[in-house]
């Protein structure tokens, strides 16, 4: 039997809607397995690079300064398991939040779904309660995931939870001054790391502009560096720091230089700092309880 080109145009039409998703690996029964345990979870790369390393070095630096955990799973599609379910799977293997105290959230999102979940750990369910984490949903996340600006939506997201975790005003969660001690280190470490990618965006930008500007384009990059920074990293020093580095490097490193280094001593220059795909610097805290807490939504 002979098809036409129309009629397998029209069979495919048919079929390929009910397909599942080329995603993440799934089980012999179809589900969707946990994937490895990563600050921003993308394999079907829904975020560009730049975007994820943004959101990543986001996460890294609230977590260096207020102890929390946030991680984010972006699927093409969850079916046939409701969103619910999967994210409650991930978070009881990932158990992000610290241990004792348990401030872990989860947001999933399945693209081709056109759903979304924020799934909250026991502790902070009083600061983001379900009907709050709905709204976030629908008014963070929805206008901008339907335009596609997937990386707009979890940003703004990020950003209103990071309000409402501060003001909750969890402890620290260290049990004495040795583990304080130890607890602060890593967290400079952390937040050393979310800086490097952004230093060397800043130093290949900068020596660009002082091919172009002069010394007039050096400055403009160091200066875009402490705002970024700062901004990203919720941290004024740290800005300024980035921005004399910048500064200093792009002037007298000379372009070349500069470029070869950071393509030879970073593999390729903008990185996820080592935490993506499970990876690098981001571990579980051992103390999510997702219970239930959180809410879904469609856009």
């Amino acid at each position: 039997m002979r098809w036409s080109t129309a009629s397998l145009a029209l069979v495919l039409a048919f079929l390929l809607p009910a397909a599942p998703a080329a995603d993440a690996k799934r089980g012999p029964d179809g589900l969707l397995l946990v994937p490895p345990l990563a600050r921003v979870s993308d394999p079907n790369g829904y975020l560009a690079p730049a975007d994820r390393a943004a959101l990543e070095n986001k996460l890294a630096a609230f977590e260096a300064t207020r102890g929390a955990q946030i991680a984010i799973v972006l699927v093409g599609s969850t079916k046939p398991e409701p969103i619910e379910d999967y994210a409650h799977r991930v978070g009881d293997t990932w158990k992000i939040g610290r241990r004792g105290i348990g401030d872990g959230i989860l947001i999933v999102v399945a693209i081709q779904d056109r759903a979304a979940r924020i799934d909250v750990a026991r502790s902070l369910e009083g600061a983001i309660p379900d009907v709050t984490a709905a709204h976030l949903v629908r008014e963070k996340m929805g206008p901008r995931f339907a335009a596609k600006d997937y990386a707009g939506g979890l940003t703004a997201t990020l950003d209103a939870l990071f309000g409402l975790i501060t003001a909750e005003g969890l402890p620290p969660g260290t049990a004495s001054a040795e583990s304080a001690r130890g607890n602060g280190a890593a967290q400079g470490e952390q937040a050393i790391r979310a800086l490097i990618p952004l230093v060397i965006g800043g130093v290949v930008l900068g020596a660009v502009l002082r091919r172009l500007f002069g010394v007039l384009g050096a400055l403009l990059a160091a200066g875009g560096a402490v705002a970024v920074v700062a901004f990203l990293l919720s941290s004024l020093f740290l800005g300024v720091v980035a921005g004399v580095l910048v500064f200093v490097l792009a002037t007298f490193g000379g372009p070349m230089m500069v470029v070869s280094q950071v393509l030879g001593g970073r593999g390729g220059g903008f990185s996820s700092g080592g935490f993506g795909g499970g990876g690098g610097g981001f571990s579980s805290g051992g103390g999510g309880d997702f219970s239930g807490g959180g809410a879904s939504g469609n856009w």
